[in-house]
């Protein structure tokens, strides 16, 4: 019981090592697209003054 136990236990500890560094990549992607959407945002607020 406690080899199941054991194995149990280390595919806990990956699974809550890999949401981690999935939660990190998922947090740069993310601001990553902040920044894009921002940028477009200006883009299209400058050729709507200049078409006033």
């Amino acid at each position: 019981m406690s080899h199941t136990c054991k194995n149990f236990e280390e595919i806990m500890e990956a699974l809550k090592k890999g949401y981690t560094e999935m939660s990190e990549i998922n947090l740069e992607e993310a601001n990553n697209g902040l920044k894009s959407d921002n940028d477009a945002l200006r883009i299209c607020e400058e050729k709507l003054t200049e078409c006033e």
